[in-house]
């Protein structure tokens, strides 16, 4: 065998300075090892699963934005953090599903080191199983590995409040700039990020209902009232003898939250202007080369996002939810996406309760552990963990009437899952903490037995999370994390070929086909219609989802055709387009001519139904 040289072994001294850093910080190392572990599952196949149809239309305008330098911020595709991110990645990596998945794996998959900075109110043991909940749980990794920006403002905001934590502990000002990003960048990856704001608000006016109506150590609520005043009143006198720096400090927190703000929704490249079709071509980058117009940039973003156009609350009806008496009308999609059906809050809530049993039961268990105990047994009941549990079960009863499709419970629940990790995290350490007793005391029984209970939720936890996350799981229908407009079928052979296509062929490489117009037609009735610059504009887009996203990230030239005859002609000819995309419902399909020259292969587009047959030419099947 061959020899081992010093030089190629650790020395003494730097085993000893793991040793003594594993000793001093054991924690910390827990959570980076574990947080390790959880970004290595987020990318392992990340670009195996076919895009979903929110994935694809949020990647074709990452795309435009990165072919046009065109951007304006559109609720409709929601915060423009993780758009800005994947265009700058697109650069780099270019356009491709594991590229636009990278962002969400990344934030995603850094959640778990949030768990330290709430390490002054939960025990070591609560905080390093905070950590594993937050990396290996089935939703948060599943949603981890999709191009969606919940799992942004779950960990945006969970880790803003643990930095407002952290200020409290601490009472450094750094914590406070770091919260105002965190809170922006909450705000600016989704709209839902005022839920949040909305939970935190509940939570807290319970908790102070509490402590007014049975205060520790004081006689009454008033006292307990009258005695916090007076210690405000203290601390504002010593504020007082430092106006110069918290007033800097309140100015350079306003100046970095308006600033990155504006930087994450200004418009680029014309703006709205540039997104209408046909484009046009105020941007970001020329009001910066002319400082006297940034101020008229900021009102301009400003008035865009919030008022008086108030794109922020145009999605899902947010508005009727936050400021009209009557909820939004809550749809169920269906195999046929025009037929639609009015949901009641009750089917929906009993949804996302089931979501959360099936993907999350480890969560929700010991969850209930942690706040009864917590509430109920410990001597000294901790706010944070009352806060979170009521943090949580605000987002499981207010999420349902959100919703603008009955469906999208399923990566809402994202935001009850993370909130209710800590009273998880405290009843599972009510575990952990029996088996580090047993061993300490050498009770083997005990510590035999409470060892069983860790592995079992170890287990269940790691089997939910990898039949939820991963192939073929995470398309199947049968999967209670797999929303309807996920693809059922891999149609990754077909857009390998379309790529093929567009890199080798001149001229029209691929021919969408609708003859019919019943049902979901894939063609609209007059192409000059569209309003944004989807291209090819002479689809509906909301149909073809998510073929359109992979014409344009592989630069594909698509054209549309509507007649049996029009494509006759086309297939005849003699430079016949490589590949035909065809709906199953459309009964006006040449078939019998396609299928002399053509190889089908049929998808479902959808995890039921919406099946397309793609008509691949011989001359460019896969040999």
């Amino acid at each position: 065998m061959p020899e081992v040289s010093a030089a190629d072994s650790p020395s003494p001294d730097g085993l000893a300075r793991i040793r003594a850093t594993v000793a001093a910080h054991p924690v910390v190392v827990a959570v980076l090892a574990i947080t390790t572990i959880g970004l290595l599952a987020r990318f392992a196949i990340l670009g195996s699963r076919i895009a979903h149809w929110d994935e694809a239309r949020v990647a074709y305008w990452v795309d435009y934005t990165f072919e046009t330098g065109r951007f304006a911020y559109n609720s409709h595709t929601h915060g423009p953090v993780i758009q800005h991110l994947s265009r700058y990645l697109f650069g780099i990596l270019g356009p491709s599903d594991t590229t636009i998945r990278i962002p969400a794996a990344i934030i995603g998959g850094l959640l778990p080191v949030s768990a330290l900075l709430y390490r002054e109110h939960l025990r070591d043991v609560e905080v390093v199983i905070l950590s594993g909940l937050l990396s290996a749980n089935a939703v948060l990794l599943y949603y981890s590995r999709f191009m969606r920006s919940d799992l942004l403002v779950a960990t945006f905001m969970f880790t803003a409040f643990g930095l407002f934590v952290r200020f409290y502990d601490t009472r450094r000002i750094r914590y406070l700039y770091a919260a105002t990003v965190c809170i922006v960048l909450g705000f600016g990856s989704k709209e839902n990020a005022l839920l949040y704001v909305l939970t935190w608000l509940g939570a807290g006016a319970i908790l102070l209902d509490v402590a007014l109506y049975r205060p520790r150590n004081y006689r009454g609520g008033l006292d307990l009232v009258a005695t916090k005043f007076a210690q405000l009143r203290s601390r504002l006198g010593a504020v007082r003898q430092q106006p110069k720096f918290y007033a800097t400090h309140t100015l350079g927190i306003a100046v970095v939250a308006i600033a990155l703000f504006t930087f994450l929704f200004a418009p680029r490249g014309g703006g709205l202007d540039g997104v209408y079709h046909p484009p046009a071509g105020l941007s970001l980058w020329a009001v910066l080369g002319s400082p006297l117009q940034i101020p008229d940039l900021v009102i301009d973003t400003f008035s865009y996002v919030f008022y008086p156009g108030g794109e922020y609350f145009a999605f899902g009806d947010m508005h009727a939810v936050l400021f009209d008496r009557k909820g939004p009308p809550v749809v169920e999609a269906t195999a046929s996406t025009s037929a639609l059906e009015v949901v009641p809050y009750r089917q929906r809530l009993f949804a996302m309760g089931g979501g959360l049993l099936a993907k999350a039961p480890v969560v929700i268990a010991f969850g209930l552990v942690g706040v009864f105990y917590e509430r109920y047994l410990a001597e000294r009941s901790r706010t944070l963990v009352l806060f979170m549990f009521f943090a949580a079960l605000f987002s499981l009863i207010g999420y349902p009437l959100t919703l603008s499709i009955d469906t999208g419970w399923k990566w809402n629940i994202t935001h009850v899952v993370v909130p209710l990790a800590i009273p998880a995290a405290v009843g599972l350490g009510i575990v952990g903490r029996w088996a580090i007793t047993a061993y300490r005391r050498h009770d083997w029984i005990d510590l035999g037995l409470s060892t069983v209970v860790l592995v079992l939720v170890t287990l269940m936890i790691t089997v939910t999370a990898v039949s939820g996350a991963y192939p073929p799981t995470d398309r199947s229908p049968d999967n209670p994390l797999v929303q309807y407009s996920q693809p059922a079928d891999d149609l990754r052979p077909t857009t390998d070929r379309i790529q093929q296509v567009a890199a080798t062929h001149a001229g029209t490489d691929v021919v969408i086909y609708d003859g019919s117009r019943a049902g979901e037609p894939y063609l609209r009735e007059d192409p000059d219609d569209a309003s944004k610059d989807f291209r090819p504009t002479c689809t509906d887009w909301r149909e073809p989802l998510p073929i359109n996203w992979y014409l344009a990230a592989y630069d594909a030239e698509a054209e549309c055709e509507d007649s049996s005859e029009g494509l006759l002609d086309r297939i005849e000819s003699d430079d016949p387009p490589p590949i035909v995309m065809t709906r199953d419902q459309d009964t006006t399909v040449p078939e019998e001519a396609l299928e002399r020259d053509y190889q089908p292969y049929s998808y479902r587009l959808r995890t039921h139904g919406s099946e397309a047959t793609f008509y691949v030419h011989e001359d460019f099947r896969e040999e």
